[in-house]
């Protein structure tokens, strides 16, 4: 990720399909959120990785919390809620 990084930043880009959301997290400048192949969200990380998308499409209840320095959105399983 950090060598992707790098080459956008030299004027490249990088598309990557992801399910580590927290490194996804990490590294992407926007992000596409799918549910069974069709769009739910599109944007900033934080525009996307939101309770309420995630929540629509994982159908459970999940929070996202802000845990690294720079702000960047983790999803956190134990911080799952009950129904």
């Amino acid at each position: 990720m950090t060598l992707a990084r790098q080459f956008c930043r030299r004027g490249g880009g990088v598309i990557a399909v992801m399910h580590d959301l927290n490194l996804t997290a990490l590294f992407a400048d926007r992000i596409v959120l799918l549910k069974s192949g069709r769009l739910q969200a599109k944007g900033s990380v934080q525009d996307v990785l939101t309770d309420r998308h995630l929540q629509d499409v994982f159908g459970c209840n999940l929070r996202v919390n802000r845990v690294p320095a720079d702000g960047a959105p983790f999803v956190l399983a134990h911080s799952a809620l009950e129904d």
